[in-house]
Parts: C-alpha cells; sequence; structure tokens
C-alpha cells in the first residue's frame, strides 16, 4: 500500500486513483463510469484506500451520491479500514491518527462542496529544441565545457518535465558531437550490478544521477528563454525513452530573476556535480549506451 501517514491521501494508492480519477475526469468520462472501472474487489488490502480516494474525488466534483456516501459511513462506523490496518502491521499511534482523520473525513464529505470543482482542459502537448536526445554545451564555473544530455523529458503549454544526464566532459574547446559519443556518464547506477543488488534488476539499465525538475506556467513560460542562454545545443541522440530512476539534482527556474542569474545557478550546480563525482562513470560510452537503448535489449542479468 506504501503509507507514510494516516490522513486519507497518506499511501500511495490514493494519490494513484486521484491522478487518475482527474485525469480521466478532465478528459470528459463520466464520474459513474471512472468509479466503476477504478473499483477494486472485496479482499484487495487497497480497497479501502480507493474507495476513500473515489468519495472524495466525486465530492470535489460536487457528484457524491447519498448510496456511495452512506457506504463510505458504514465502512467507518465499522471500523473495516482500522482493521485492515491493524492486520497490515499499523501501531496504536497509527490507528488512533486514522480515527481522527476518518471522523474529520466523513463530516467534510457528508456536506456538499458549495463550488464543486470544474472540468480542467488538459495540457497541450508542445514542440521543444531541448527536446529528448539534445545534446547541450554549458560551461562550468572555470570557464571549461560540459555536456548534459537531454532525456526523459515532456512539454506542454502550461508544464513541463525536464531530466538532463550529465557527462564526464570537461574541455577547453568546444566539444564536438564526436567527443560526446566517447564520453562517459556521471551516473552509479547504469550497468551497475553493485548498485543495483537491492533494487529491481530493470534500474540496472536505468540513470539515478541526474538534473530533473517539474515545472509549473510561470516556469514554463521561462523555460526556452532561460536554456538558451545557459546551453547551446549542438546536435541530437536518440530519445532512449524510460531511464531514469532519482534525481539528485535541479534546476531553479523560478528564484532566478534574469537569464544570468539562471546560467550562474546551472554553472553551480553542474560544477558541483561534477567534483563530488570524480570516480563516479559509466563503463560504456554515450555512444555503446545510445547503441543499447535502440535496440531495447533490457534483459534481466
Amino acid at each position: 500500500m506504501g503509507a507514510w501517514n494516516a490522513t486519507i491521501f497518506g499511501n500511495d494508492t490514493s494519490l494513484d486513483i486521484k491522478e487518475e480519477f482527474f485525469r480521466r475526469y478532465n478528459l470528459g468520462e463520466e464520474v459513474q463510469d471512472i468509479k466503476k472501472s477504478l473499483f477494486l474487489e472485496e479482499d484487495d488490502e487497497d480497497r479501502f484506500n480507493v474507495i476513500f480516494a473515489l468519495a472524495h474525488c466525486m465530492w470535489e466534483v460536487g457528484q457524491l451520491d447519498d448510496e456511495f456516501l452512506n457506504e463510505v459511513k458504514y465502512i467507518i462506523e465499522r471500523e473495516e479500514d482500522l482493521k485492515v490496518n491493524e492486520e497490515l502491521g499499523a501501531d496504536a499511534k497509527f490507528i488512533k491518527q486514522r480515527i481522527k482523520n476518518l471522523e474529520k473525513f466523513l463530516e467534510k464529505i457528508s456536506i456538499k462542496k458549495e463550488k464543486p470543482k470544474k472540468r480542467v482542459a488538459p495540457p497541450v502537448e508542445v514542440e521543444s529544441k531541448y527536446r529528448n536526445g539534445a545534446v547541450m554545451l554549458f560551461n562550468y564555473v572555470d570557464g571549461m565545457w560540459g555536456v548534459v544530455i537531454a532525456q526523459e523529458g515532456k512539454f506542454y503549454d502550461k508544464e513541463t518535465y525536464y531530466h538532463y544526464i550529465q557527462t564526464d566532459i570537461k574541455l577547453a574547446e568546444k566539444p564536438t558531437m564526436d567527443d560526446v559519443l566517447k564520453a562517459h556518464i556521471i551516473d552509479p547506477s547504469f550497468h551497475s550490478k553493485e548498485y543495483n543488488s537491492f533494487r529491481d534488476p530493470i534500474y540496472y539499465h536505468y540513470f539515478v544521477n541526474l538534473v530533473s525538475g517539474y515545472l509549473k506556467s510561470s516556469g514554463t513560460k521561462r523555460f526556452e528563454k532561460y536554456n538558451d542562454h545557459a546551453f547551446e545545443i549542438i546536435g541530437y541522440l536518440a530519445d532512449w525513452g524510460r531511464c531514469s530512476s532519482g534525481a539528485f539534482h535541479y534546476f531553479d527556474y523560478y528564484r532566478q530573476k534574469t537569464e544570468e542569474e539562471f546560467k550562474e545557478c546551472v554553472m553551480r550546480v553542474l560544477t558541483k556535480n561534477y567534483e563530488e563525482n570524480p570516480d563516479v562513470r559509466t563503463k560504456m560510452t554515450v555512444a555503446e549506451i545510445e547503441k543499447e537503448f535502440l535496440t531495447r535489449v533490457l534483459t534481466r542479468y
């Protein structure tokens, strides 16, 4: 279930349901159809998390019917959710907090919401020069040149997801695409059996030392303008698809008031990552990694 606190949305399942509910709601799907498709079997340990999340979402959009509300009330009054949590190992402190949260939750959804949430148009996908595969030059603090590779990004009109993988290039002259193909990635995970010994084998083919972030509308407006000042695109590799399983760093597109301040932020972040990882390199070159992703041979080792 992946719970970290006793609130209604203090677990992975409830958050997943909420995200999926509003994704489909904003696409125009009927609420009852969403509810029906997301319901779990009666013997599933996550069933009550799903029910509570759905009830909250339906209340948010003004479509929580009396029948479903009464079902939620019945579950809470009979302490069915508490029994499941106890069986899963929840301690007395968690149960006490859960009781209070369920009481507040039931009280909240028992009163119709005055201003139900309206459907929001889903984000529109847009093209970006910083698309997956973009090979981007930048300057370290000392003026030397470095390279990052954009991968697994998503670009929309009002939001942006970016992921950059840093190479070990550090040259006095501007690097070329040939230099990039011969370079290595600053990452401890990719093809490391030792690093991934306690993780799912699929992560053997993933990077963890990325510069990643999510930008809302204001950050998205600055994204290309700020990037243009900090980076220079010299070419494109392939889109490697899903290849990240972590993020150690991010660029601040919000607090930096000018393009120059953002450039200095980029220089500091990437210089620090380079200096703190002098011996952390992939065994494979970028050219070899590119070939592997193109073939999509993700075998278990």
